[in-house]
Formats: C-alpha cells, structure tokens, sequence
C-alpha cells in the first residue's frame, strides 16, 4: 500500500494531485459550513405578506356570511308570485317537473330569480312566441336532489 501512495507522490502526478485534492477538499469544506438559504415561497416579500393580511378577514367574513333562511321560499307552480306570468301545465316528475307558463318578457328574469330563491333548478327551457306572450316550457328540479 505504501508503494503505491509513494508512486503518486512523486514526480510530475504530485504537482497536479495534490493542488486537486486540495481544491476539492476547501469546496466540500465550503459547502458543508455555508449557511441554509431561506425559501423563496415561505415568507414570500412584505408586499405579498400585507396582501395576505388583507385577504384573510376578507375569507374569513365570508365564510361567516351563511343563506338567510327567511330568503328561501316554499316552491308551489300553482302559487306564482311573479306578475306576468300565468300556470298552462304542471307535470311534477320525481324531485321536480315540467311546467308550462305564459309569460311577459319582462317577467322572465323575475321568474328566474323566483325559482333560484326557491331552490329549484332549470335544467332545460324553451320560448316560444303565442299570441301577445311567451310559451315558456321549464324542465325544473330541485337544488337538493341527488
């Protein structure tokens, strides 16, 4: 063993061996005390952090805001509030139904708000022009159903 530590060591292999050794042990030495740098994304800039400090009440507030339960009202086709708007056919269908309706143009965007406040759901609707209305078809069904 010693032999061959002696044949590297001598002439002209020691003048580049032992610079190289040297070199690479300052590099690990250097690598191994160099102080952890801090994530990028943890803390992230003070102007990215008062950002946040502004959003989280704002989520929080809205997480505490729930529906009003006074805003919901019982659906019934046979009971319209909306003016305008007038019961041809009702076809209930498991949680929900076909209905049929004359209405004004006017109407219909309060008609949909109705039917939202309800908790019913158009799934599919048609207009068709009669007489001096509409001819609305509603397939509805309720938010809740499965």
């Amino acid at each position: 063993m010693r032999v061959e530590i002696e044949r590297w060591l001598t002439g002209r292999k020691s003048l580049l061996t032992i610079p190289v050794v040297l070199v690479l042990i300052a590099g690990v030495w250097g690598w191994l005390l160099q102080p952890p740098q801090p994530d990028i994304n943890a803390g992230g800039t003070p102007r990215i952090q008062a950002q946040w400090r502004k959003l989280l009440p704002l989520r929080a507030a809205l997480q505490n805001v729930g529906i009003d339960e006074q805003q919901t009202q019982v659906f019934s086709p046979i009971d319209l509030p909306v003016t305008g708007a007038a019961l041809m056919d009702w076809r209930p269908i498991g949680r929900g139904g076909e209905m049929q309706l004359a209405v004004d143009w006017q109407a219909v965007p309060a008609l949909f708000s109705w039917l939202a406040r309800c908790g019913m759901r158009a799934t599919a609707f048609s207009m068709q022009p009669e007489n001096q209305a509409l001819r609305l078809i509603l397939q509805l069904e309720a938010e809740d159903a499965p």
